[in-house]
């Protein structure tokens, strides 16, 4: 069954596009993924071993230190800085959606689409983020995928609990 409609689909592009063509379109989503787990690779490897769990011990530590920080006047902001922390975050959000999305893709096509999506969240500010990074980080599968990608760079595993 999966022979004939291998056979079928192969006949039909041959049939309608050019044989350097397909393999032109090989070549460039083969190099595209390499690229891509290359890329994510370092993301991975360069994260800190603590990163998962880091978020949710800073916010209940830091909620009591923004109310003091409000009123100490050493930490005003200027009005430049200010405005490169809105663009930095903004091109932070502009990535994790692009990662979100190119996650939700890799779950039909090739590529590591739960840890795409893993990145993609993390850089993303929305409510229950935490909640929803530690349900996929639930998976046993993810969290040896990605203390793999780690070992394999020689850098300590994630520390998830």
């Amino acid at each position: 069954m999966f022979k004939e409609y291998y056979n079928e689909i192969s006949t039909y592009l041959i049939a309608t596009f050019d044989a350097d063509f397909i393999l032109l379109t090989v070549l460039i989503t083969t190099g595209i993924s390499i690229v891509y787990f290359i890329g994510m690779s370092y993301i991975i490897t360069q994260m800190d071993t603590r990163y998962f769990i880091r978020k949710n011990a800073v916010n209940k530590t830091n909620s009591a230190k923004k109310y003091d920080d409000k009123f100490n006047k050493n930490h005003n902001l200027t009005l430049l800085k200010s405005s490169v922390t809105v663009v930095i975050q903004i091109v932070k959000i502009i990535i994790g959606v692009f990662l979100l999305l190119c996650g939700l893709l890799m779950l039909v096509l090739p590529g590591q689409g739960l840890i795409t999506m893993v990145i993609g969240l993390s850089l993303i500010p929305f409510p229950g983020k935490d909640k929803l990074v530690q349900y996929i980080l639930s998976r046993k599968s993810i969290r040896t995928s990605l203390n793999w990608i780690r070992v394999k760079a020689k850098k300590e595993p994630f520390i998830f609990d």
